[in-house]
């Protein structure tokens, strides 16, 4: 997987409200844990397989990276994964297991990626959703679908990224920023992650008996070996489709999500007054605010709706001098416009056989307007 300039529409004292509804949007290893025919030859696991999770109420595991709350004896290590890359279909180099637990708010994952040089573990710092080195990745289809899937993915440095997949993984958002919580920490067998990653962060259905679709990966960096706890060939047709299932949820009612973000901008100016002029005394003061919020209706079913959205949330665009005809494109970063933006987009293919992305509706648009000369002389 791969993965701001004025806002639109923006203009001090103009409040615009905006709605829009989305559907969908060191310790020793235990002996049982199946790693002892992980460096022989590995055969593909059948399909689907099948990780049963259980409740932790009303002591969940502390979310530090150690794994070593008494939590997680409640369930069985899950390991076996199989190469995708570089070498597909064999056993890894260095083999990995995790286990999944849950309570009334969220689910909880450990993972822990065996490595017999951790002194060689490639650790790299960098900002959120810019993946380096070693790192695992947890991918949940809540909806069951078989073609949408939440991916949660960390480094051994605990740098996170998260994804949301749709059409069967053929349209990666990587934009979408949900609140989860994750951390890692190297010992003498390698380096261990922990997660913890709300229900209100997901959509699902809930009922008496959940099934969800479920994906665990990890690349090693220093082999570029990426493993899969199920296996899908390179050839499959499809992604999410070929996940392997998480059983166990008993009970889940989706929780009620309601989601405010508040923001203030303040700007002052100072230029040289002007004797006898009201409007040049020297200095010009404003603040501004607004809100994004989150509300959801049903369980599949969200309202997104904003008040005011200005770039002051987010990261600031890179400087651009323009001297063409063509407007400049910027990446969308307001949480808005970029919530269940899959979609307005498509995949097309293009003449030379080449994948690309069409955008129905874009956001930013900076510099000139479209425009062309009409015939005549009206």
């Amino acid at each position: 997987m791969t993965r701001t300039s004025p806002s639109l529409g923006h203009h001090p004292g103009f409040i615009r409200l905006a709605g829009l509804l989305l559907a969908g949007a060191g310790f020793l290893l235990p002996s049982g844990i199946g790693f002892a025919d992980d460096r022989q030859a590995a055969e593909p696991p059948p399909t689907p397989r099948v990780y049963t999770t259980r409740p932790v109420n009303p002591h969940p595991p502390v979310i530090d990276g150690r794994l070593d709350d008494e939590a997680w004896a409640k369930v069985e290590w899950a390991g076996d994964f199989v190469q995708r890359e570089p070498y597909e279909g064999k056993a890894p180099t260095q083999p990995t297991a995790f286990k999944i637990l849950y309570d009334d708010k969220a689910l909880y994952v450990a993972v822990r990626a065996v490595d017999s040089e951790p002194e060689k573990i490639v650790r790299r710092l960098a900002r959120r959703d810019t993946l380096d080195g070693d790192w695992v990745d947890v991918q949940l289809d809540s909806y069951h679908d078989r073609l949408s899937a939440f991916c949660f993915i960390v480094n051994a440095a605990g740098v996170k990224s998260d994804i949301f997949l749709s059409g069967d993984g053929g349209s990666e958002d990587a934009d979408w920023n949900p609140l989860w919580d994750a951390e890692t920490a190297v010992d003498g067998e390698g380096w261990t992650a922990e997660m913890r990653i709300p229900f209100s962060q997901l959509r699902y259905a809930g009922g008496p008996e959940s099934v969800w679709g479920l994906q665990v990966n990890r690349k090693f960096f220093r082999a570029q070996e990426w493993t899969f706890w199920q296996f899908i060939p390179r050839d499959s047709p499809g992604w999410v489709k070929g996940f392997g299932e998480l059983r166990g949820l008993e009970g889940l009612e989706p929780l009620r999500r309601i989601e405010l973000t508040p923001y203030s901008v303040g700007r002052t100016q100072t230029f040289r007054p002007e004797p006898g002029n009201p409007f040049r005394t020297g200095s010009r003061s404003a603040l501004f605010g607004g809100l994004d919020g989150k509300l959801g209706v049903t369980s599949d079913l969200t309202l997104d709706f904003t008040v005011n959205p200005d770039f002051g949330q987010v990261e600031a665009d890179p400087s651009v001098v323009n001297l063409t005809a063509f407007e400049t494109y910027y990446e969308e970063k307001r949480p808005f416009f970029i919530e269940g933006r899959n979609i307005l987009s498509f995949d097309m293919m293009g003449g030379d056989g080449d994948f690309s992305q069409d955008n129905l509706f874009y956001t930013r648009r900076i510099g000139r307007y479209p425009q062309r000369t009409v015939p005549g002389g009206d």
